[in-house]
Formats: structure tokens, C-alpha cells, sequence
């Protein structure tokens, strides 16, 4: 049944606050959380510069000239031109702050020290760590893509470093500020210490980026970009591209897909070989695609398992079965264009899509409120956001375990459940050696699980399911990104535990979502680059599309940066009114919600056909990697172009140029690897930080008044905290304890001959 009650954040007033004349990167940021916000009901008020934000002008333009980019960012929202040069404007402005819950600003903003000493909650979007100091440093998103390392991993080894498509370092960030707001939300709401949240496009970079760290910390050497050498590459079809994705159990079934009898040469059947032999290994793959339409591989593949992925245009996405099915795109009226369709949030609550509602003229100052402003709580304590929560995480690899991992670093009592049967793959994936108690020394795991408690139950036996029920019962949230179906048959899905406690929020992490005719479609990572448009708008100039690659896989980077947000906001409301809900993620809408501009542009015109543009983008002169002296590559975007760039930076080493181009105020950034990101404490910030036992793992990628938050407990071993938490919650005795452990319910090693 779909809700009809209020939207879930009305009882909140937000103001958005836009400098003309800080870089466009931070200003998309902001507008993209605040835009979350008021879709989501929030009383948002943006303020414009008397001329208007800049992003209004800025592309892709709709026919009738307006920006495609504006209408999609500033949804939802009330619009108020203030001067805020003008003594008047800034006291106007220091009012409405005054009656506000929170406040969205950059940090070069002119009034951004005025706003920090408000009453509002300050959210503050920056380029770089507060440790840079670097407020006034050219910066765009190219350059930050390259700080954060992520342009290091996409690519061909020899040639230049790529940027992802699309506005792949703001997006990023403006979904990590929506989350930190919700976090500040959720903190004054309880009375508890109010909050001051900081964003650094970098430090998020560095975040979603995080497997090059890992990676380097792991073994010293850091991942990279591997091109033609990686084991996942884009094939052309009959009709267009297709991603070649599987992993390492489904390569039994792509082999027998396939059909080439090459492919059964025992060379093949490692990743090692199939590594060493590459080249073979996609000339004997290629012939099968080539004669074959998009549509017919990925029904084909799906059968068997296999997760490939056709890569889809934005324009193509309009008419996705998918997202027709579940209703991802809305329509909206724009005064000279008519109807266009945009992407709605990608999250379904309670069955419930969030409509926007279109984007106004400038306007004249706004009436008077129409919700009530809760009243502002000095409460002293200062707990984290989320103490006294408590969640039953069901969270693998990355989408669900980074999503239950943020919401324990911001103090919920996180329980993961795994089974000695079946353990989050990261531990497999990731072990480093074959001693005993190997499953426990995952750097991979470690990064995605600190601050949790590990239980271990077999959650096919009636008394682990039990066990969770009961657990169910002590429980806040409930996090897992399982193949759909897989709880609901074990008698644990949200319908389930609902009916034990009804204040359960339940978040549900899927590929596709929990409805639609691909709800089942097996997916990885960079199946979501091709199947979201990602992949479409990455690439070199003039050739064919790019995925992100098996040490990115950036769609399941991003989905709880945005998931952690909305968990947050239906816990505030569950807090107020008792009443959970279920919440619906795609990892692939996610994705596609970071092109909503692009897909609203082609909505209104279908020319509007894109394909991989380099490093470059609409409405920038110039902007590429350029190779030094040293060999190493620097990011570079100029305002004017510069024929001369290239051979400038081949005659110089990179620190060096880098040190001449900021000098020149010119936005240029090292293309940084995990190494160097390991060696630069400045970049390290809160991102990367050392658990007790010493090991790297990820912290926030967000300041919680202006500093990260401390590691409390490392990753849990397997089972680790079986005993303690069944006494402590469940009361559980030590003959139950016994008694569990003797017939193999819980567990602290894997079953043999089962991982």
C-alpha cells in the first residue's frame, strides 16, 4: 500500500545558501544534498546571488535554452535572491539562518563564518581537508577525481588517466553532506549536542576510492588502471556495447555461455591465467558478442547467472523496462519545455517514490512557513548521533556492509550476522594468506566492518532463525543486500520481523530494487557502470565506453553514501512516531540519479545523444592528464584553452609544474595511486584511520564538528561476539550457549568444504 501520511522530513526548514563565485564543483554538491532534502519534504529556501546561481546558464541546455543541470538540482525548493555583499542582505539572510534547522553553504562562501556561529546546524561543502589549507585553490572536478586517486584506475595503462563520466566527484559528496545532515538532524532532534558536518570533495574521493588504498596497505602495490589487461572489458554487440563482468564461481558458466571450446584450455581456468593470457581470452569471447543485440546477451547471461551488463545511454534509460516498471522516472512541468522526466530519489519507503516537484523562477521573497519549526535543543550530552540505536546488519561486501558501518560509526550498536556456512566474501576474497584463522585477516573486511559486533549464526537451521527473531524483536534497523527473496524465505524478511516489532526500519539493498521485471538479475558492481549510463559517458575521445573495474566498482561505492541518509531519516521518524518502514534501494538508480541532468536533457530532446568525451566537459575550454618529465600524470583545467599545455607540462616534473600552474591560479592536481595516498597524511584526514590492532580501515567521509570519529572496536572476528551479545540481549544462559554451539547454529570457524 503506498503512504499518503506527510513526507518524512517536514518538520524541517533548511536554507541553501550560493556564492557566485566559489567553484562550481562545491556549488553542485550543495545544491544536490539540499535537493535530496526539500524532495524528501523539507522546507528548503535556496538563496541566489541577485543575478542568480550560475548553475542556471551552465549545460546541458534544454531546447528553449535553460539549463537541463539547474532544473534537475534545484527541485523541491523555494528561491529567494538575496545581495550578499549588502549589509541589509546579510542581516535578511542571518533571520532566516536564525529560524532555520540546518544550513547548506561552501566553505569560501563570504558569509560562511557568519553562518557557522548561528543557531542552524552548518553544513559546509570544501574542496580539500581542513589540513591542505587550500580554501582558495583552483579546483574542479577533474582535478579532485585525480587527488582522490579514483582517475589513477580507469583507463589504459600507457595512456592518459580517465575521469568517470558525468559529475562523478560533486555528486559523490553532495549525497555524504545529505547523510551528514541527516546525522545533525537526527542528533538535535534528540536533544543531544548540536552538530557542525564538513565535506571535502577530496576526502570523499578518497572514500569511494578506498580499494587503491586497501589495495597498496595490503601488498605495496597499488592497484591501477588496467585496460586491455583487466579481466572485466566492454565488447561491441550487434546494437552496441556490453560489459564483461563476472566473478570467479561464474566463470564455469560464462565459459559454458560462451561456447568456444578455446576457452576450455586449462589456462583459463584461474583468474591467474585467464590474466596472464588475456588477449587470447578476449579474442576467443569476442566473436560470441558481435553478432548478438544487447537485449539477447543479458537474457541469455541472466539465465545462467552470468552478471554482463549492456551499456545503456541516458536517452535509453528513459525507456528502460526496469525503471518504467518501478516508476524511477517522474514527470515535471518546466514553464517553456513542457513535460520533462527526471529521476525520482532512489529509494521506494513504504512503497512510496518521492515526486519532485519542478524547479521555480527567481522569485520574490517566500510566505511565510507552512510547517512548524521544532523547537531547538541545547541538550549537553554528547553522545554520538545515533547512540541507542541498535541494528541487525545482514550487510556483504560493500553496498550493505559500508551502509551499516557508517551508521555504527556514528554510535548505533551495529550486530553483523554472518555463518561459519557462509561469510561475508570479503573475507574470502580478500585473505591474504592460508594459515590458520585466515578468514579473519581481510584488509578488505577489516576497511568495511569496524566499529561492529560479529555474530555467527546458520541461519537455515530453525533455531538461528529463531535466534534473529528474537533479535529482531531488541532491534532499531535491519541492513542486508542479499539476492532478493533469500530472507523472505527464511522466514526473516521485512513482513517477518515487522510483525515482531513494528518501529523496524528495514533497508533492503538490491542491484535493481525489490520490484520489477529485473528484480532477480544477478549484477556486480561494474554491471551497474554499463546498466546505469556511467559507463556511456566514459571513456576516450571518439572510441568505446569504460567501466570503473573490478577495483572500483564505483556504483556500489556510492549507494550507501545516499542509503546511510535514509536510514537515519526513517529512524528520526520512527523515533517520533513508532511506526518502521522499508526502504527500497537500487544500486543501479542510485547510479543513475548522479545523470539526472543528462537524462532530463534527453527527456526534452532526443538528439540529445552522448557518448565518452575524454576528460572533457561541456562548457570547460580545455581539460585533459598531461604526462611530465618524471612520467607522472597532472590533472589540468583551464578557463582559456592552451595549445602549449602539453608540451609545458613534458618539459617539467610534475611537482614542479604543479607548483608554476597553482601559481597561475590554474586548477591542476596530481593523479595520485594508493601509495601516494597512504604517504600524504594530509589527504588521509578522517578517511583512512588505524583501528587498535594498528590496521587501516575507512572512517567517516565527513567531519562531525571538524573532526572524524575514532575507531572503537575493530572488525569483528567471525563470531567474535556470539556469547556476549545472546547473555546480554537475549539473556542467554550458558547451557542455551552450549547447546547452540554443539549442534553448529553458531560458530566461530568457516564449515569445511563450504566457503
Amino acid at each position: 500500500m503506498i503512504e499518503t501520511s506527510p513526507l518524512p522530513l517536514a518538520r524541517f526548514r533548511i536554507v541553501e545558501v550560493n556564492d557566485a563565485n566559489v567553484p562550481l564543483c562545491l556549488r553542485l554538491a550543495t545544491s544536490l544534498a539540499a535537493k535530496i532534502v526539500a524532495d524528501l519534504g523539507a522546507d528548503v529556501l535556496k538563496i541566489e546571488p541577485p543575478e542568480g546561481d550560475p548553475v542556471r546558464r551552465a549545460p546541458p541546455l534544454l531546447p528553449q535554452g535553460g539549463s537541463a543541470l539547474f532544473q534537475f538540482l534545484n527541485t523541491s525548493k523555494r528561491f529567494l535572491t538575496l545581495d550578499l555583499a549588502s549589509e541589509s542582505g546579510r542581516a535578511t539572510l542571518a533571520g532566516l539562518v536564525e529560524d532555520a534547522d540546518a544550513v547548506l553553504f561552501e566553505e569560501p562562501a563570504s558569509v560562511a563564518s557568519m553562518l557557522r556561529a548561528g543557531k542552524a546546524a552548518p553544513i559546509e561543502i570544501a574542496a580539500f581537508p581542513v589540513e591542505m589549507d587550500a580554501a582558495r585553490r583552483p579546483v574542479s572536478e577533474l582535478t579532485i577525481q585525480a587527488l582522490g586517486g579514483l582517475m589513477h584506475m580507469i583507463g589504459e595503462p600507457a595512456r592518459q588517466p580517465l575521469k568517470l563520466g558525468g559529475h562523478q566527484a560533486s555528486y559523490p559528496a553532495g549525497l555524504t553532506a545529505f547523510t551528514g545532515l541527516m546525522s545533525a538532524l537526527a542528533a538535535r532532534d534528540a536533544g543531544r549536542h548540536a552538530l557542525s558536518v564538513r565535506v571535502s570533495l577530496a576526502e570523499v574521493m578518497q572514500w569511494v576510492n578506498w580499494k587503491a588504498a586497501s589495495g597498496a596497505a595490503a601488498s605495496g602495490v597499488s592497484p591501477g588502471r588496467e585496460g586491455k589487461n583487466s579481466e572485466f572489458q566492454v565488447l561491441p554487440c550487434r546494437d552496441g556495447y556490453v560489459a564483461v563482468v563476472y566473478t570467479l564461481t561464474q566463470w564455469p558458466a560464462t565459459r559454458a555461455l560462451v561456447g568456444n571450446p578455446r576457452l576450455d584450455d586449462p589456462k583459463f581456468s584461474t583468474r591467474a591465467g585467464r590474466r596472464q593470457n588475456i588477449a587470447e581470452l578476449y579474442a576467443a569471447l569476442a566473436p560470441w558478442f558481435a553478432d548478438k543485440t544487447r537485449e539477447e546477451i543479458q537474457k541469455t547471461a541472466q539465465a545462467r547467472g552470468v552478471p554482463f551488463g549492456p551499456i545503456f545511454s541516458p536517452a535509453e534509460l528513459l525507456r528502460t523496462e526496469q525503471y518504467v516498471a518501478r516508476g524511477f522516472l517522474a514527470d515535471t512541468r518546466h514553464p517553456t519545455e513542457g513535460t520533462l522526466r527526471l529521476p525520482q530519489l532512489p529509494v521506494q519507503w513504504n512503497g512510496r517514490s518521492f515526486a519532485p516537484r519542478s524547479a521555480p523562477e527567481l522569485s520574490m521573497p517566500p510566505p511565510s512557513r507552512i510547517t512548524a519549526t521544532p523547537p531547538h535543543l541545547n541538550g549537553e550530552g554528547k553522545e554520538r548521533p545515533l547512540a541507542g540505536i541498535r541494528v541487525l546488519d545482514f550487510g556483504l561486501l560493500t553496498a550493505g556492509a559500508n551502509t551499516s558501518a557508517m551508521l555504527a560509526d556514528l554510535g548505533a550498536d551495529v550486530i553483523k550476522i554472518e555463518s561459519g556456512a557462509y561469510l561475508d566474501p570479503f573475507r574470502v576474497v580478500g585473505k591474504i594468506d592460508n594459515d590458520d584463522g585466515w578468514w579473519n585477516r581481510s584488509p578488505q573486511f577489516r576497511f568495511t566492518n569496524r566499529n561492529k559486533r560479529g555474530l555467527a549464526l546458520n541461519l537455515k537451521d530453525p533455531e538461528g532463525q529463531r535466534v534473529i527473531r528474537e533479535l529482531a524483536a531488541k532491534c532499531d534497523v535491519v541492513v542486508e543486500n542479499f539476492r532478493r527473496g533469500v530472507l523472505d524465505r527464511a522466514g526473516l524478511g521485512y513482513k517477518d520481523l515487522s510483525a515482531i516489532n513494528p518501529r523496524l526500519v528495514f533497508a533492503a539493498i538490491s542491484s535493481q530494487g525489490d520490484t520489477g521485471p529485473e528484480r532477480m538479475n544477478v549484477s556486480f558492481g561494474s554491471t551497474l557502470d554499463a546498466t546505469s549510463g556511467i559507463a556511456s559517458l566514459t571513456g576516450y575521445e571518439g572510441e568505446g565506453p569504460r567501466i570503473s573495474g573490478m577495483d572500483v566498482n564505483y556504483p556500489d561505492q556510492i549507494v550507501s553514501l545516499f542509503a546511510t541518509g535514509i536510514v537515519i531519516a526513517a529512524v528520526t521518524e520512527a523515533r517520533r512516531t513508532g511506526k518502521g518502514a522499508f526502504l527500497d534501494f537500487s544500486q543501479r538508480e542510485v547510479a543513475s540519479f548522479t545523470l539526472g541532468e543528462e537524462i532530463l536533457a534527453a527527456s526534452a530532446d532526443p538528439a540529445h545523444l552522448l557518448a565518452p568525451r575524454g576528460n572533457g566537459e561541456p562548457g570547460v575550454a580545455q581539460q585533459d592528464a598531461y604526462r611530465c618529465a618524471d612520467g607522472k600524470w597532472l590533472a589540468v583545467t583551464l578557463e582559456e584553452a592552451d595549445s602549449s599545455m602539453e608540451a609545458f607540462c613534458a618539459g617539467k616534473d610534475r611537482d614542479t609544474t604543479l607548483g608554476v600552474l597553482l601559481g597561475k591560479g590554474i586548477a591542476a592536481a596530481p593523479c595520485l595511486d594508493g601509495n601516494d595516498l597512504l604517504r600524504d597524511a594530509r589527504l588521509q584526514g578522517v578517511t583512512l584511520v588505524r583501528d587498535e590492532n594498528g590496521g587501516l580501515v575507512k572512517g567517516l567521509p565527513y567531519r562531525l564538528d571538524g573532526k572524524g570519529l575514532a575507531i572503537e572496536r575493530p572488525a569483528p572476528d567471525l563470531g567474535q561476539h556470539t556469547d556476549e551479545v545472546l547473555r546480554e540481549l537475549l539473556g542467554y544462559d550458558e547451557a542455551r550457549l552450549k547447546q547452540l554451539n554443539d549442534s553448529g547454529v553458531t560458530s566461530t570457524t568457516p564449515t569445511i568444504g563450504e566457503v
